[in-house]
């Protein structure tokens, strides 16, 4: 009972995991909060650009796919690729030069080694995310008909696929911090932070955001349904073999107690046909007790203790045989139908 309520509890909070790891992963990734950008707005009045339009010179969020104005203070409207999105901020879409790769060219003309890199880390970051999100998808279909099926080999299955897919996430994750560092410390074509000038770099400050954290909590609940997964699996395979265990000594019983006599519950019936017919003398000397010459073991098959002697109601040896083989026939399909339960059970 112990080891099914252990198996049961953790393979509980293993399926809780992996739910919560998907939605939390799922959210990071459509949401465009992973990074802040504060820009003192103040400096920006003193260097006398207030009216520059350029995104740079304004507090933003972004995300993956999209960079964001939540406050008043934003590009004027009508801005080339500003549009309203689904939350009602203003947004620029992020660029990732897509239309170069419709035409299988992986760079862009005129930019430096530095701005591919860049470009080739973006691009990484939501293709292993998206990966990782399919993986984990496959992963709870595994893991669902291992729970349904009880299959130990199923869960183990569903754990590694899991730490595998944690993994996935974790280099997403990766590809995403060195696409950050590039863009704030390698690439100075234009647009990136270096090209600004030197007052507004001092004037901006980039923090991560909870879209970055969420997305970090759900690659570490996958580790942690990976870890749970497993030792619910443990549990259920320890559990199988107690079973198999108690199986072995059930039939090891039942072996022992058909063993005690020398045929089975059938041979009755089959041995009772060659029963040569008993005069009344023989059988008046077997009632007071007196042995007969003609008796002999060796003609007559051994009766259990158990096989009714004392029968009434019968009107000659035709009833008796018949009451016997009746007896015999149900003894033996007991016998066949738990001998067919013990060898077709499974855990």
């Amino acid at each position: 009972m112990s080891g099914e309520c252990c198996s049961l509890v953790v393979l509980c909070l293993g399926a809780m995991s992996t739910l919560s790891a998907i939605a939390f992963v799922t959210i990071g990734t459509t949401t465009d909060h992973w990074t802040i950008t504060t820009v003192n707005r103040s400096r920006v009045e003193e260097q006398r650009e207030a009216n520059n339009t350029g995104y740079m010179y304004f507090t933003r969020h972004r995300g993956l796919f999209r960079t964001c104005f939540p406050e008043d203070e934003r590009p004027t409207e009508g801005s080339p690729g500003l549009f309203l999105s689904a939350l009602e901020d203003w947004c620029y879409s992020r660029e990732y030069h897509l239309k170069h790769l419709y035409v299988g060219e992986l760079r862009p003309p005129r930019i430096s080694d530095q701005a591919n890199t860049h470009l080739q880390l973006m691009r990484i970051t939501p293709i292993l995310l998206f990966t990782y999100l399919f993986s984990m998808l496959l992963v709870g279909l595994l893991g669902l008909c291992g729970c349904w099926q009880q299959s130990a080999n199923k869960l183990i299955s569903t754990a590694a696929f899991q730490l595998l897919a944690a993994l996935i996430g974790a280099a997403a994750m990766a590809t995403w911090h060195a696409a950050l560092f590039f863009e704030m410390e390698k690439v100075h074509d234009e647009g990136f932070p270096l090209s600004w000038p030197v007052w507004l770099q001092e004037s901006t400050t980039v923090q991560t955001s909870w879209s970055y954290i969420l997305t970090w909590i759900g690659i570490c609940l996958t580790l942690i349904a990976s870890l749970t997964t497993s030792a619910a699996a443990i549990c259920l395979r320890s559990r199988t073999r107690d079973w198999e265990d108690s199986s072995m000594r059930m039939k090891l019983k039942m072996s022992r107690m058909f063993a005690q006599h020398a045929y089975f519950p059938d041979e009755v019936r089959s041995s009772s046909r060659h029963l040569r017919p008993r005069s009344h003398e023989s059988s008046r000397d077997i009632r007071v007790g007196r042995s007969s010459p003609s008796f002999s073991s060796r003609e007559y098959p051994t009766i259990p203790a158990n096989f009714p002697t004392r029968l009434k109601g019968f009107q000659g040896t035709d009833d008796f045989d018949e009451q016997r083989n009746i007896n015999s026939e149900d003894r033996m399909y007991d016998y066949r139908r738990t001998a067919s339960h013990l060898e077709d059970s499974r855990f």
